[in-house]
């Protein structure tokens, strides 16, 4: 099959009467004994996109959905945004018959006018997705072509190899920074290459410059002296030199506006960032490379250049600044003031997990505790830029099936959760033997209770999860955490979806 031959090893599916046929080709192959990918069954298209995205993040390869909606921009809009602003190689089969504005979110759109052409077609999406910058496909599949033949298939299109750096660009990015006296480094997705994370800490330590680490992949071990996670306004206004790497918004709204009088420099595989309406920044040297490949020689390139006096002298006041905001960290992760429960919180679930967890993060409300708690090796922690909520929980069972052996905690909001469709997504997993815990960073209001003395707390997020299949425990104390992790492990190895629901004081 072309699903099997181009990578992918499960494959998403939406239930449909116009799929139909697209799911008994996967089921004649299994009983041909012909190879073929794992079908995901998803009560809902959201999930299939999520799942999909998470799968991507785990395991590095490409990705498949095949769902079947009249108006797929109902459903798919979100989840499909923020999969091509994360730039996953997906490929969405869809019986809709045309294009939709869900779509126009993503990278290319085909419209085979035959069933002969499907293969192809198929075999185009595949290549176009995976080339850089990678992102979201769709080929939509008219319904009474579906059970007509494919025709001949065509081979596999292997997509073109990524431009190396140009090494005039580097040399004049290192002349810059080289100069520079308030150096600073950003990184979003450095670390989606495991191998770019050592990379991205010596070229830091090279120039003696903080980073700000997004950590939508881990770019820099969050406890490495120079890491500064988000918490960086200060650093961003003194900066006279910034270096985005893999950026496609160069600052959250909490870093403030980028200062006009520093460099900004760029490498990244789409320095246009076409996907943005309006890209206000004035880059000064923008190299398309990939960052794993440009890194080491902009490393060698510094090196030659920088006075070892000025750089040991920066990189000691830069650490001893750090090591005081680090210090804070550390003393919030066991606070006992309410308004650090959130960091104790997150420092117990780190605490209490195995060392080879997964962990996926968008608690908005969280307001970068994730960042300050939770210390995962790289390839070990992935975090959402999109902007809607919900992608965590969707997202969990892709990773839990890309890796199976290892535990899997999706960290949300109470609205992330909600918007994630917990009972869609415990199903789905609950049925493919991919369960996962979701720790829920829980800010619901109290609510009174008119035969009750007191005030009793809701437990939405609870009841949602025991609705749906899962085992859910409440805790409202950091130090009763890392006993719930432990018995909900327990539960996701028995098969069950767990929902930790920390109930925490409004901000």
């Amino acid at each position: 099959m072309i699903l099997y031959d181009e990578g992918v090893s499960h494959v998403f599916v939406s239930p449909g009467a116009h799929a139909t046929a697209l799911r008994d080709s996967l089921a004649d192959a299994e009983a041909a004994g012909v190879p073929h990918p794992q079908p995901i069954l998803c009560a809902h298209e959201q999930v299939a996109i999520l799942a999909a995205h998470g799968h991507h993040l785990a395991s590095g390869s490409p990705q498949a959905v095949i769902v079947s909606v009249e108006a797929p921009e109902l459903n798919l809009g979100g989840a499909i945004y923020g999969a091509q602003r994360h730039r996953i190689p997906l490929t969405v089969l869809s019986s809709a018959g045309s294009g939709t504005p869900a779509m126009t979110a993503g990278k290319w759109m085909a419209d085979p006018r035959v069933a002969t052409q499907l293969g192809t077609a198929a075999r185009r999406a595949f290549q176009i997705s995976r080339a850089e910058p990678t992102g979201v496909t769709y080929v939509p599949l008219a319904a009474d072509a579906l059970r007509q033949p494919a025709g001949e298939l065509s081979r596999r299109l292997p997509p073109p190899r990524p431009p190396a750096p140009d090494i005039g660009a580097l040399e004049e990015m290192a002349e810059l920074l080289a100069a520079a006296e308030a150096p600073l480094i950003v990184g979003a997705r450095v670390g989606r290459h495991v191998g770019a994370v050592h990379l991205l800490a010596r070229l830091a330590e090279t120039l003696g410059a903080p980073v700000i680490d997004f950590r939508c992949h881990v770019n820099l071990p969050p406890r490495h002296p120079l890491n500064a996670a988000t918490e960086s306004r200060d650093l961003v206004a003194a900066a006279d030199a910034i270096l985005l790497l893999d950026v496609a918004l160069p600052c959250l709204p909490a870093l403030g506006p980028l200062p006009p009088q520093a460099w900004l420099l760029q490498i990244d595989m789409d320095c246009l960032n076409m996907d943005a309406p309006v890209w206000p920044n004035p880059v000064e040297v923008a190299v398309t490379a990939d960052t794993e490949r440009a890194l080491p020689l902009l490393q060698t390139l510094l090196a030659n250049r920088l006075s070892g006096r000025k750089v040991s002298d920066r990189r000691a006041r830069i650490e001893a600044q750090l090591r005081a905001r680090h210090e804070t960290w550390r003393a919030r992760a066991t606070s006992h003031e309410a308004g650090d429960l959130a960091d104790a919180v997150l420092a117990e679930v780190d605490r209490a997990l195995p060392d080879d967890a997964l962990v996926l993060e968008e608690a908005a409300s969280g307001g970068g505790v994730a960042l300050r708690q939770m210390e995962r090796p790289p390839g070990h922690f992935f975090r959402s830029m999109s902007s809607g909520p919900g992608w965590s929980v969707g997202a969990a069972l892709g990773v839990r099936l890309a890796r199976p052996a290892q535990p899997v905690v999706a960290v949300c909001d109470q609205l992330a959760f909600a918007s994630g469709l917990p009972t869609a997504a415990f199903w789905s997993a609950q049925r493919a033997g991919a369960p996962f815990l979701t720790v829920v960073l829980d800010r619901t209001r109290a609510v009174a209770d008119p035969g009750a003395e007191a005030v009793k707390p809701d437990s939405e997020v609870a009841a949602a999860a025991r609705a749906s299949g899962a085992e859910a425990s409440i805790v409202r104390r950091a130090s009763d955490v890392a006993g719930a992790v432990e018995r909900l492990l327990a539960t996701t190895r028995d098969g069950l979806c767990a929902v930790l629901d920390v109930r925490l004081p409004l901000a």
